[in-house]
């Protein structure tokens, strides 16, 4: 991707966060600090009622014309682990791991593999 690319979302609640929040990236994934800060609260919460307590899909709370807005961004985090992907296999075969084992990693053929990643190498 290019360096013109729009400012990274977050894969947790796939929103793209003000500027002046951070960003924590992993690989294929990024989580944004309010998310961290949700995530904490939910493991500092240490009373045993109920089932474990989630963060909850974000589109509930969203308006129609909201889900739509962010679409595009989904598509992107889409666009972005996929890129990740390619640059782990690149470094796989770098490793000199073979597309034989390649491919049972992401549970598909040795030939899938190669001709999934081959143009990315």
């Amino acid at each position: 991707m290019s360096n013109d690319r729009p400012r990274d979302s977050c894969t947790f609640c796939g929103l793209t966060p003000p500027s002046e929040t951070r960003l924590i990236a992993g690989p294929g994934v990024t989580i944004c600090e309010l998310c961290v800060a949700e995530a904490g609260k939910i493991l500092r919460d240490t009373s045993t009622e109920g089932p474990s307590r989630a963060m909850g899909p974000v589109w509930d709370q969203m308006s129609d014309a909201e889900i739509l807005h962010h679409l595009p961004e989904i598509s992107r985090v889409s666009l972005t682990v996929e890129e990740q992907l390619r640059i782990w296999v690149r470094a796989a075969r770098e490793r000199k791991i073979t597309w034989s084992q390649i491919g049972a990693a992401l549970d598909i053929t040795r030939q899938s593999a190669w001709e999934r990643f081959k143009e990315h190498l």
